[in-house]
């Protein structure tokens, strides 16, 4: 069986965000994503470490943006009217979006746009087992 994966938001770590010429690009250092063999984040499964990217086009961003790096403390990507704390990977969709992060300094943050993707880079690294 093929193990289901999800990206969540909360302690997920920004390197970098790119807004350029109506493209953003969100960089994670390290997001956090589920394994699970049912749903991830809900049922036993496994937590990882890895470099991703979230990309928007026709993207605008509200001020003030984080100084970074930075650890998310709480956040969600709304898609189509659904708010997904915990993002199923792969993600692509032909719609718009809105990101909403709070930062543990406390800066909040909204980036919207259209046609969120979500890629996985690098070499995933194991953390710990959950249950």
């Amino acid at each position: 069986m093929k193990l289901r994966r999800a990206l969540e938001l909360h302690d997920s770590r920004v390197s970098c965000i790119e807004l350029l010429d109506g493209l953003a690009m969100i960089h994670f250092s390290h997001a956090y994503v589920h394994k699970s063999k049912g749903t991830p984040g809900r049922d036993p499964g496994t937590g990882w470490s890895q470099e991703a990217k979230l990309v928007l086009w026709g993207a605008t961003a509200s001020a003030p943006l984080p100084a970074l790096p930075n650890t998310i403390s709480e956040g969600f990507l709304e898609v189509g009217g659904i708010r997904h704390e915990l993002i199923p990977l792969p993600f692509k969709r032909k719609v718009g979006a809105k990101l909403y992060l709070t930062f543990i300094d406390g800066v909040q943050t909204v980036i919207a746009g259209n046609r969120p993707l979500i890629e996985l880079l690098g070499t995933p690294i194991y953390l710990e087992d959950f249950l």
